[in-house]
């Protein structure tokens, strides 16, 4: 049984091995946020999905977006909306799902030493984030694997969903008598 002088030292070593750990993880500089409109017609993610949904998407569509830094940024915003818009159509269960998977990536924490994405984001190298998607997905942890595969489902959804994107793979779109079923 601990005596009231043992549970102050241990208390204190704690304390000081908590706060040596919070310096050794580097200075408190809060993430700047993908530059999206806010709210612009977003039904799902809030400004830390999109950003991560941004770094994700830039390297899965890495030679499939425009070169053109103007129309990069722009297809690139278009492929955040659509993930968006594929996350809205899903059942509840599962947007909620997705919602805990983005939140996880999002975490100071587990950003840095589950994805193992050190810097914010919009920071990341390509080199990181392509790194973290092929562990994910090749990773011995089905749990790991399973959210590889949600964020390469919702990215292409997104970006082959969008008409803009089927110039490039030459696609003329559905068939004529599909067309009626798209609007109703």
């Amino acid at each position: 049984m601990l005596n009231r002088r043992q549970l102050l030292k241990t208390g204190l070593a704690g304390a000081a091995l908590l706060a040596f750990a919070r310096l050794a993880y580097g200075p408190v500089v809060p993430d700047r946020l993908y530059g999206v409109p806010e709210q612009a017609s977003f039904k799902v993610l809030d400004a830390e999905g999109r950003t991560a949904l941004a770094a994700i998407a830039r390297v899965m569509l890495k030679g499939a977006l425009p070169h053109d830094e103007a129309e990069f940024e722009t297809a690139l915003y278009q492929a955040v909306r659509g993930c968006d818009s594929a996350i809205a159509g899903l059942p509840g269960s599962v947007q909620t799902e997705v919602k805990e998977l983005l939140t996880l990536l999002n975490g100071r924490l587990t950003r840095r030493w589950l994805v193992g994405v050190g810097p914010a984001w919009e920071q990341a190298s390509d080199e990181e984030v392509s790194h973290f998607l092929n562990r994910w997905r090749f990773s011995s942890l089905s749990l790991l694997r399973s959210g590889y595969q949600a964020l390469h489902q919702i990215v292409f959804a997104a970006w082959y969903g969008n008409p803009q994107a089927w110039v490039g793979i030459a696609y003329d779109g559905p068939p004529e008598f599909m067309k009626g079923y798209w609007n109703a």
